[in-house]
């Protein structure tokens, strides 16, 4: 609790060290909550998302007494604790510290349930933290006889003389049940109730009541629809009170001892015998311990319970404790219930219900023996992008896609590293599913792929990792993880698309994404069909190699019109992951793609203009030209063309004309700021010049990033058709790693995806700590 990744949340090294570390410790687990439920955390900036943690009175500040400094209000504050979780995730949903002694963390969860079935947050982050730092607080807890005196927390047992503190951190994230099945999320389990009350006047204000705790439960089963005897386990509050434990056994058993069969006594243990007393972290602690049993079908051992205490009448009641690890009882056909309970000192009792999720046994559904927790399948939209969202998409089959890119970030080169081998760790972990699969495309490697794409933050220092099948990625992520060089941090800004004209045409240019993707299918068929009506043949086929286009692309009558074709469907591909350009620029039949890229020309209307024989004012009569909507450089003259020269369609329409030299066009694009080029076509050509003429001198002198959407294929044509969709996604990943904003999900359109497990991310800590008194200056970290 004394190391922190302070770089990570952009926290300065002094604020740091004043922080009590019960907050840096909620920080860290709130973001790997959110890693674990496949919650990109970047993506709840600005909603109605609620922090709810229990937090007690910060011992830290005893240490601040003694130091140099002083006493941090802010720094130790309950409810800064959770307002800084709000601040650093930019959630706008109520922020509430709970502060009830050991039932904090539990009443935080009932808090939270009630603001979702409210409506007042859409999803709510809950937890609670607890640290032991102060020996005041020791010492008052034991002169009150509240600490076992040998160091173990013996609950139900003969010989409970209390509990030991413990340390740690938990988060849970919940949300609406429906609204996370329909988003895909991997759900752990389903809270059906919750309740908590106080136990009013008793013996004492610290004594426990367990009429109180029976209305309390009964309270909570009744919210949660369910039967007393439908409950399989209860993880108990077992604090190792000697007066306390079997008050509590007595009264879950009058609760749930109701209805139940004979042969199915209620299963009970405690946490608190495994891990010591968490105090304000004991309820979130109980709870993800059940649902963790809950999902692996095994009660964990209740420890030191080896002389039950003789105040409970344990033969006549319908209890057991978990003293050997237990198989959860069967089910018989419904989901496995639990409840959890945790007592504060002051008199608060909380209660919660909860379920299981998925197959009524809690079995993995994948049926390989891993559970592998995947959410549900989601199906992946094509998304059209304007100008061409019009376009009905295919209902062919398409072939599947055999290269994958594994997008990692971090924020620091180290971390990057990091991250890359336990991405190697996670290929050992699941060597037996992939010795079967293996592929790119087989459904873990895509799943894989699919959920560090959509449900994680991307930063600044990236590396796109393309593969076909496990070896490669093993090959590649090895590669990373012992790379002592660091990408270091890129953020790319503008983004200039260039066509390439009728040049470099091959056959079956186009033919794998055509195969593979919706969006580049759409636009392709488009063409197709309104060339098929003027000529009676087919582009496709003058493409792709078959018979019903005589000539093929030697002819240029359809080298034109496909090399138009395939730049707009490129385009349309690019900006359905989300990349679009700031400026364009083209020669031949290229330019008029650019022109259509920019708004000036239509679809339809460009491919006209492209496949007209001689005559470019007849194919444009009647068509609206429009002012372009991002930069278009003309070929004429290499600079901006301004709204009076694209009116004037026949003169830019590519033909007969000489192009401007490559320098002109590479110092307009300087000048405006561009520093991605991506070359739209079926090779590398047009890109690369530009970026050999590009200004070596002067401001704008810095060299831009060269990719290809497309390469001649090496090999022969079948190899082309085998690797030009590995093209496409070799391009995405370098514009990735370029620091340009991708949309993934637009390598994954058409499919069925699953969220799964995955690495989190790995923090690089640091030693932040209070200096000793008298020590002047800061700490080293």
């Amino acid at each position: 609790i004394d190391e922190f990744d302070a770089r990570f949340f952009r926290i300065a090294p002094i604020e740091a060290r004043l922080m009590d570390p019960q907050q840096r410790m909620l920080l860290e687990t709130t973001w790997q909550a959110l890693e674990d439920a496949g919650i990109d955390p970047d993506g709840l900036r600005g909603s109605r998302t609620g922090v709810y943690a229990g937090v007690a009175s910060s011992e830290y500040r005893d240490l601040m007494r003694s130091g140099d400094y002083g006493i941090g209000y802010l720094s130790t504050a309950a409810s800064m604790a959770v307002g800084r979780i709000a601040f650093q995730f930019g959630l706008e949903g109520p922020s509430m510290p709970v502060e009830l002694n050991c039932a904090s963390s539990l009443i935080a969860v009932h808090q939270a349930v009630t603001g979702l079935r409210l409506g007042e947050v859409d999803l709510a982050l809950v937890g609670g933290a607890n640290a032991v730092l102060s020996a005041g607080i020791t010492r008052e807890m034991a002169d009150l006889q509240l600490l076992s005196p040998e160091g173990r927390c013996k609950s139900f047992d003969a010989a409970a003389d209390g509990f030991v503190r413990g340390e740690g951190c938990g988060m849970v994230v919940l949300k609406r049940l429906g609204e996370a099945e329909a988003d895909g999320d991997r759900i752990w389990a389903v809270i059906r109730g919750s309740a908590f009350n106080q136990n009013g006047a008793t013996a004492g204000a610290t004594v426990p009541n367990g009429p109180a705790q029976e209305r309390l439960i009964e309270r909570a089963l009744a919210q949660a629809g369910v039967a007393p005897g439908e409950v399989d386990y209860l993880e108990a509050h077992g604090a190792g009170s000697p007066i306390g434990d079997p008050i509590e056994v007595q009264a879950a058993a009058n609760v749930y001892g109701k209805g139940r069969a004979a042969d199915r006594p209620l299963l009970m243990g405690s946490v608190k015998t495994n891990i010591g007393h968490l105090e304000t972290a004991a309820g979130i602690a109980g709870l993800i311990k059940t649902v963790l049993a809950m999902k692996q079908g095994v009660i964990p051992r209740h420890l030191h319970c080896e002389n039950p205490n003789t105040l409970v009448e344990w033969e006549s009641l319908p209890v057991s404790v978990t003293t050997e690890p237990e198989d959860w009882p069967d089910a018989a056909g419904r989901p496995r219930r639990a409840g959890v309970s945790a007592f504060g000192i002051s008199g608060v009792n909380a209660h919660v219900v909860v379920e299981g999720y998925g197959p009524a046994n809690g079995a993995s559904a994948e049926g390989n023996g891993e559970d592998l927790h995947t959410g549900a399948p989601q199906r992946v939209a094509a998304t059209l992008p304007e100008p061409v969202a019009d376009l009905p998409p295919s209902e062919e089959a398409f072939s599947v896609r055999d290269t994958r890119v594994l997008p990692l970030s971090a924020k620091s080169d180290e971390a990057l590293r990091a991250l890359a081998g336990r991405y190697l760790a996670w290929l050992d972990e699941h060597a037996g599913p992939l010795a079967a699969e293996g592929g790119a495309s087989d459904s873990l490697l895509s799943d894989m792929a699919w959920t560090a794409a959509v449900s994680r933050s991307h930063f600044d220092r990236r590396t796109g990792v393309v593969f076909e099948d496990a070896a490669s990625l093993r090959r590649s992520l090895t590669a990373q993880a012992n790379n002592d060089v660091g990408p270091g941090p890129r953020a790319a800004a503008k983004v200039a698309f260039v066509y390439t004209g009728e040049t470099d045409q091959w056959v079956s240019m186009g033919g794998a994404l055509y195969a593979r993707e919706p969006v580049v299918r759409a636009v392709l068929d488009r063409c197709d069909a309104l060339l098929g009506d003027e000529r009676g043949a087919s582009l496709l086929e003058a493409m792709f190699g078959g018979p019903g286009a005589e000539g093929g692309l030697s002819d240029p009558s359809w080298a034109r019109p496909a090399t138009y074709a395939l730049g707009c469907a490129l385009t349309a591909l690019w900006a359905s992951v989300g990349i679009r350009p700031s400026v364009v620029a083209g020669q031949g039949a290229g330019e008029i793609a650019a022109a259509q890229a920019a708004g000036v020309l239509g679809l339809e209307d460009g491919l006209r203009l492209a496949a007209s024989s001689g005559d470019p004012e007849s194919a444009l009569a009647g068509v609206a030209i429009a002012a372009p909507s991002i930069g278009l450089v003309s070929s004429a003259t290499g600079r901006l063309a301004g709204s009076d020269e694209t009116a004037d369609g026949a003169s830019w329409c590519g033909r007969a004309r000489e192009p401007a030299p490559m320098e002109h066009c590479a110092a307009t694009l300087a000048e405006l700021g561009v520093d991605v080029v991506i070359e739209i076509g079926p090779d590398a050509e047009m890109a690369p010049q530009l970026a050999e003429a590009w200004p070596k001198t002067g401001e704008y002198a810095a060299a831009p990033r060269v990719l290809s959407s497309l390469r001649w294929p090496t090999g022969g044509e079948d190899a082309g058709l085998r690797n030009a969709d590995a093209d496409f996604v070799e391009a995405v990943a370098q514009a990735y790693e370029a620091g340009l904003g991708v949309s993934f999900a637009g390598l994954f359109a058409g499919e069925t995806r699953r969220r799964i497990s995955l690495p989190g991310y790995p923090f690089q800590r640091r030693r932040f700590w209070l200096p000793k008194p008298g020590r002047h200056g800061p700490t080293p970290t």
